[in-house]
């Protein structure tokens, strides 16, 4: 036995060895039954409906070391083990899942250095090993052992022989094993021999330059393992070329004995109906053609994903494929056409990643993804950043998605390696014509294994591998292999290769300038249209995205605006136990397959870590935890705004015509009849006022129609109310992912109904509620009927508020302008910190008793906002007047430095003591609201709990705030409690954590809850944006107003005795 050749790992130029020319993905069958039952068959096993397929997931014997010097020898069958004990580990998995070494998350870095093709001495090894016995019905035929995702380069021997290697991590390998097979009959029953299978996988080789994707750098046999039994004389390989009329298939036989070889094909519909069926015999090269003409064909589009089954039966096997029948093309103005229709692509980037088995990713659990952006308007996919395993792209020619094919291939890192000025490193591989095999080798393993899923749209060339001669190779090797796909690549700028300019982060400005300067330079000088695409934008991290509504604004204006994907589906995170790595231990205790898991309570249990938990060097922090999913796939706000955004049915409302509503067909090929059903709740602050259901509004794609509710007309006359009018949009009947009645968007419009001014406390009223003031200088104590109140004058707080023997505060108010920085924050961040934003605090200057009459007492105080070392960053005036029915009026008046550009927020803060978890609020809601990020939010009297509001984030941040609320009511489970009421409105959070709180903490296990409920009564909070890896949040949602004011009211409350909607009514005078 030969041991490794480990200076491969070393030379770009050894791509492979033993492995098989790539070919299309399928898998034959013994019978045509058998061919059906798996073409139809989703996330079930492989090996359920025939017999060729030997799968080898399971328990394999496992060793780990840490160089290939000291993994010499475990290719031996007569290994001895010495110190290296034997562990079991699953297959598939990542080793370092099992404790072996730490998952690393980088970014752009690579985690050796910039030396290609060289890696390090210190290269870990873990070898696998397990025996097999070959089934009966594998008797006679070759055996073909299939690896569908090994990171990184690895070897495989059979029984003691070298079989070959291979390179490409998220790339299929196929190698012949038949002549290393053991066949003779055992002695023992009858069985057939055990055959001892040895993988060796490194974690470095010179493939590792290629592979530096944003993700947790994890290694081992990821993907599914397993054997294929064919005929000596098989079907090696075919193409179907698909279009709106002809499925055409072109294809070949493999064998020692190309004599002619029959083959009959069979077409089927999606009901498994035979439609036709044809004949054909292979020529003296073994190559084969076959063509149906199906009647009034239905096509395949990511709304309508009809698919036929050809059956290939020939030597003995039927060969099944599921065919979509359409073409992808691009028109005059740029627009993406499929079918001959324009479509808008409403994507994300999904990368495989999984919480406790990490780049493993359970067929069953890809599959309730794919469900769940369904749900979600989702039709689009970018496997980001490589080759994702085959029967993903099976699920979505099922389900309906357009899928923008990735290889794997980037070299981010090589622009790091600038040290010296002037020298730029990041085309040192793409420009290298040694590399270029290697590239290209990656593309042909993709497209190969690819070809025939007409969920494919784009083949994309990689991703952040700048951009050079082994692409423009890429391009033209791809071109002349399939012409009716388009050409995808980011880093190409306007290279006449790609067919499209696609932009990472661009801010909605640029899709509109660039998209008008396409259309006038077309129409002007008749240039062709190259259309834009966002391959990534939106960056989903942490609370987020607060931009969606600005690009897709500009994707329905512009035709040659393709659309986009967000970054991205999913967090990366890694479950972990509340002790440091190894985690052998609790992996051994995970479901290999089991479903995922929601988090553990703060503090218990497990949590989710990012990059540099476990000292790993380099890292880049949580920038992995940027998914509109959590890593356990529950959906966040972001992903409930971008579902909003997505809706099919856009509906506009023009209050100059109070009954009438226009709705906008968003789908590209059903109508609205066919798609949808509307339903209306018109609603104020206290009751349901009418319902009803619009059914089958006839509406074509890209279409509007306008319908009218007459019932409007007829609303009663409640005075003080505010009117709303909420729609539902809900599917009509049931598809396999969406079943019938789901909701698929909502909009709400306030109704321009005439009021009844609010009520205004008259002063007879006042009158008959006394107040006693008594002042010593430094306090202020204030007592009415049933409460009392205290005002520090020589801070300028608010320190007490007693109702009925029961303390409302824990701690004095205070102004604070400080939130605790989203992840989209990230960069405006260190301007705030600049200014010491974050240890700002309120100064009072000055407070003073200005009025103090038997119904009421008044108070001016002024402030400034200073952190040490600089001069104040906010002045502001606060009037203060308590009245005799508890009302306490504030109204501020403020104004930021010149020097500061913005801030994070401004308000007031209230700790209340333990014990007040009920609340009941008029806002936007349920979910937390911002100026740019409210689609999913509608106004309503919500009733909610402090605990209910906060949402465990992996790195904690600000979250939880309302914007435009009438009123809000914090109170125990008696009902006592402190009502604020806006003067006409503000923004509120409520939690059991300070903000300082949320700013300290690495990890949502840092998080304890406080017993104290923490308000912030705001004027204003900043939007959310993206820009943790995108443009500047946009000036109208900032806070960087130089002068502004507001006003509200606080009063005690009870609960069960107050009604909360009238009370919201009753406004007091206030000074100006």
């Amino acid at each position: 036995m030969k041991i490794p050749d480990f200076s491969v790992l070393q030379d770009q130029s050894k791509l492979s060895a033993g492995m098989e020319k790539p070919r299309a993905w399928y898998i034959p069958y013994t019978c045509r039954c058998g061919a059906l039952n798996g073409a139809h068959a989703l996330s079930g096993g492989l090996a359920e409906y025939g017999g060729l397929l030997e799968s080898l997931k399971g328990d394999w014997q496992f060793y780990y070391f840490d160089n290939t010097d000291a993994a010499a020898d475990a290719f031996r069958l007569d290994f001895d083990a010495g110190q290296y004990r034997p562990d079991t580990i699953k297959v598939p998995s990542s080793w370092q899942m099992y404790g072996y070494g730490v998952p690393q998350y980088v970014n752009a870095d690579y985690p050796i250095p910039l030396d290609p093709p060289r890696v390090p001495r210190e290269n870990p090894v873990g070898v696998y090993r397990r025996g097999f016995r070959l089934p009966k019905q594998f008797a006679g035929r070759r055996v073909y052992l299939n690896f569908e995702g090994v990171d990184t380069l690895y070897f495989v021997y059979v029984n003691g022989q070298c079989a070959g290697f291979s390179q490409g991590s998220h790339l299929p390998s196929e190698f012949d094993i038949t002549p290393f097979l053991r066949t003779e009959d055992n002695a023992e029953g009858g069985l057939a021999p055990v055959n001892d299978l040895i993988v060796a996988v490194c974690k470095y080789a010179w493939s590792t330059y290629l592979e530096d994707q944003d993700f947790y750098r994890v290694s081992g046999i990821f993907r599914d393992v397993y054997l294929l039994a064919r005929g000596e004389t098989h079907v090696r390989d075919f193409f179907v070329h698909a279009d709106t009329r002809t499925i055409r298939i072109e294809g070949e036989f493999t064998g020692t004995d190309l004599a002619p070889v029959d083959l009959r094909a069979e077409l089927y519909d999606r009901e498994r109906k035979l439609l036709t069926a044809t004949e054909a015999t292979c020529d003296s090269d073994g190559r084969f053609e076959v063509c149906f003409t199906p009647d009034a064909p239905r096509l395949w589009t990511a709304e309508t994903p009809y698919l036929y089954t050809v059956v290939l039966i020939a030597a003995g096997e039927a060969i099944p494929v599921n065919v979509g029948m359409r073409t992808v093309a691009l028109g005059p103005k740029g627009e993406l056409l499929v079918n001959g229709h324009p479509v808008k692509l409403k994507g994300v980037n999904r990368h495989d990643t999984h919480p406790d088995l990490g780049h493993v990713t359970p067929l069953k659990e890809t599959e309730a993804e794919l469900i769940l952006m369904k749900r979600y308007n989702v039709n689009c996919i970018r496997t980001s950043h490589y080759h994702n395993a085959p029967r993903f792209y099976n699920l979505c020619d099922y389900y309906g998605f357009y899928v923008v094919a990735e290889t794997d291939l980037e070299t981010h890192g090589t622009h790091l390696g600038a040290w010296e000025e002037g020298h730029d490193t990041s085309r040192m591989l793409t420009d290298d014509p040694a590399w270029q095999a290697a590239y290209i080798d990656r593309m042909e393993r993709m497209v190969e294994h690819e070809k025939n899923h007409a969920s494919i749209i784009f083949w994309s060339l990689g991703n952040e591998a700048f951009y050079g001669e082994n692409h423009r190779a890429m391009a033209r090797f791809t071109r002349a292999r399939d012409d009716s796909r388009l050409i995808h690549y980011e880093g190409g700028a306007e290279a006449p290769e790609l067919d499209m300019l696609s932009r990472m982060y661009p801010s909605p400005e640029f899709v509109r300038d660039y998209c008008e300067k396409q259309l006038a330079a077309a129409e002007a000088e008749g240039k062709p249209v190259k259309p834009l695409y966002l391959c990534e934008y939106s960056h989903a991290m942490g609370n987020g995205p607060g931009d969606l509504a600005a690009y897709w604004e500009l994707f329905y204006k512009y035709p040659d605006a393709m659309g986009g994907c967000v970054w991205e589906w999913a967090d990366h995170a890694v479950r972990t136990a509340d002790v440091k790595w190894p985690m052998t231990a609790l992996a051994a205790e995970l479901p290999q397959y089991g479903p995922a898991r929601r988090v553990p309570e703060a503090g218990k249990g497990a949590f989710f870590s990012y990059g540099g938990y476990y000292g790993e060097y380099p890292h880049d922090g949580n920038f992995c935890v940027d998914g509109l999913v959590n890593p356990d796939r529950v959906p966040s706000s972001g992903l409930e705004e971008y579902k909003q955004i997505l809706c099919p049915a856009e509906i506009k409302y023009y209050p100059d015509e109070p009954r009438r509503f226009t709705l906008i067909n968003r789908l590209d090929f059903l109508d609205l009849a066919d798609a949808v059903t509307l339903e209306y709740r018109v609603h104020c602050q206290t009751a349901v006022l009418c319902e009803g259901t619009l059914e089958h509004i006839a509406c074509a794609p890209h279409e509007s129609v306008t319908v009218e509710i007459p019932a409007l007309a007829e609303l009663p006359d409640l005075s003080y109310e505010e009117y709303y009018i909420d729609f539902t949009v809900r599917a009509d009947h049931s598809t396999p992912a969406v079943p019938q009645g789901h909701v698929l968007g909502s909009r709400q419009f306030r109704l321009p109904v005439e009021q009844t001014s609010p009520e205004i406390i008259t002063t007879d009223l006042m009158e008959r509620l006394a107040v006693i003031t008594e002042a010593d200088g430094h306090s202020v104590r204030i007592e009415g009927c049933d409460f009392t109140y205290r005002f520090d004058l020589s801070r300028g707080q608010l320190t007490s508020v007693v109702r009925g023997g029961v303390e409302l505060l824990a701690k004095p108010s205070a102004f604070t302008v400080w939130r605790a920085p989203t992840d989209n924050d990230r960069n405006i961040r260190g301007v705030w910190q600049q200014h010491r934003l974050d240890r700002a605090r309120e100064e009072c200057r000055s407070a003073r008793i200005i009025n103090i009459a038997p119904e009421h007492a008044e108070i001016m105080a002024s402030y400034v906002m200073a952190a040490p070392s600089l001069k104040p960053l906010l002045t502001y005036s606060v009037f203060w007047a308590f009245y005799g029915n508890g009302e306490i009026a504030l109204s501020t008046v403020g104004s930021l430095a010149p020097a500061l550009p913005c801030i994070p927020r401004f308000g007031l803060t209230l700790e209340l003591p333990a014990g007040n978890e009920k609340l009941r609020y008029f806002a936007l809601g349920p979910g937390n609201a911002y100026s740019d990020m409210h689609a999913a939010a509608r106004m309503d009297v919500f009733d909610s709990t402090v605990t209910g509001e906060f949402t465990h984030y992996v790195r904690p941040q600000e979250n939880g705030s309302h914007i435009a609320a009438r009123f809000l009511c914090v109170s125990d489970a008696e009902g006592r409690g402190l009502f604020v009421k806006g003067m006409p409105e503000f923004t509120f959070s409520a939690l059991h954590y300070t903000a300082e709180d949320l700013t300290r903490a690495a990890f949502d296990r840092d998080l304890t809850p406080r017993r104290e409920t923490v308000v912030n009564v705001d004027y204003k909070t900043a939007g959310i944006g993206s820009n943790s890896c995108g443009p500047e949040l946009a000036k109208e949602f900032r806070f960087d107003e130089r002068e502004f004011q507001y006003s509200f009211t606080l009063k005690p409350v009870n609960t069960e005795l107050t009604d909360l909607v009238r009370e919201a009514r009753v406004l007091p005078q206030i000074r100006s």
